[in-house]
């Protein structure tokens, strides 16, 4: 028996065992998610977190319906009402053998702040649109703060009351995310999972900006 007549079976096997390890692999990768996911949901039930059962602002209630929902939490922390959901979803790039897929994360925290407070959204700037055009729309008078921030609607001056120099001053120092108000609901976002670690930081941080922001 010749080399060429025992290749087939050689390549053969050698895919099947790819195969095997492939499957062997995504279990292994699928019960880990599932046992961290556990462990956060017994955290974060310990922390004071429960599943959204009642009525929740439309921000909320709409991204919990949502088909990309893994989980959604919410706690009371102090006089705050607070959310949390989690959507995850894949996206495909390309088609046939060049085709190629990517699982995204988004965790938003939720806290309800009143009806009072105008729709705002507050998101970091480019350096090369900084360079170009250090102030965007009416700007806040904080030469820093506007080159590091766009706010909208940069055609009015209500929001900018809402952005007192303790909160500049946390966010230029990085030390609190970018936010958005919608519907009298404050909403901080990042591109990650919920983990045990940051669950509660990031709690502590929406509660900070609420704290921080000047009245609606």
């Amino acid at each position: 028996m010749s080399l060429f007549d025992v290749l087939p079976t050689i390549f053969s096997g050698f895919f099947s065992f790819v195969v095997i390890l492939v499957v062997v692999v995504v279990v292994v990768v699928i019960r880990r998610e599932r046992r961290r996911v556990a462990a956060l949901q017994a955290y974060a039930a310990q922390a004071g977190w429960q599943p959204i059962t009642g009525p929740a602002p439309e921000p909320v209630a709409r991204d919990a319906r949502s088909r990309r929902c893994k989980l959604a939490l919410g706690a009371q922390r102090g006089p705050h009402h607070l959310w949390m959901v989690w959507h995850q979803w894949t996206e495909s790039t390309g088609s046939g053998q060049t085709s190629s897929s990517r699982t995204r994360n988004r965790t938003r925290y939720y806290l309800w702040l009143g009806p009072a407070y105008p729709d705002v959204s507050v998101r970091r700037r480019t350096g090369i649109g900084a360079f170009f055009k250090p102030v965007r729309g009416v700007g806040t008078a904080d030469a820093a703060f506007d080159k590091a921030f766009l706010v909208r609607p940069g055609d009015s001056h209500e929001p900018l009351r809402l952005l007192t120099p303790p909160l500049r001053e946390a966010m230029l120092a990085g030390r609190l995310p970018v936010w958005a108000i919608s519907g009298g609901v404050l909403i901080t976002s990042y591109d990650d999972m919920p983990r045990i670690e940051s669950l509660q930081l990031r709690a502590d941080g929406i509660c900070y900006v609420a704290d921080a922001l000047g009245r609606g």
